[in-house]
């Protein structure tokens, strides 16, 4: 179990934290693409995709996007957008995205490693074909490009 070290002063966590990109957080992805597609946006609130993240690990962990790959940034406070075009190579599997991100809560640096295509994330297999890519689901072809 690793240990968190606090600051002796003012009980701040001083730890590093590891984020990773988890199997829940891609099927989130997949949704929030999908739901852009369909609206003709690449912009959003929460509120907006609130009904898209079915888990408590899907709604707590949506910010962590913002570390992976380019896909997901906050364009300001409470926009949030989509890289349509990244999303869709991530989806199927044309770019590999750094899966895991180090955050110093010190100085708020983030180191990026182990670099991944989409049927590399563990949990991920089920979601895959015979050739590894993506299984995707089509509401509308023409909006859809999976």
């Amino acid at each position: 179990m690793n240990k968190v070290e606090r600051c002796p002063h003012c009980g701040q966590v001083i730890s590093k934290r590891k984020i990773t990109l988890l199997k829940d957080m891609v099927e989130a992805l997949k949704d929030i693409y999908k739901w852009c597609a369909i609206n003709n946006t690449h912009e959003f609130t929460r509120k907006d995709i609130k009904h898209l993240l079915k888990t408590d690990n899907q709604i707590a962990r949506f910010g962590d996007w913002v570390y992976f790959g380019g896909i997901i940034y906050k364009k300001e406070k409470g926009i949030w957008g989509i890289n349509m075009q990244r999303a869709n190579d991530f989806l199927k599997g044309k770019i590999v995205i750094h899966t895991v991100a180090i955050k110093n809560p010190l100085n708020g640096e983030v180191e990026l490693s182990e670099y991944k295509k989409i049927w590399q994330v563990k949990g991920l297999e089920t979601f895959l074909d015979e050739q590894g890519i993506f299984i995707p689901e089509y509401v509308n072809q023409n909006k859809l490009n999976l």
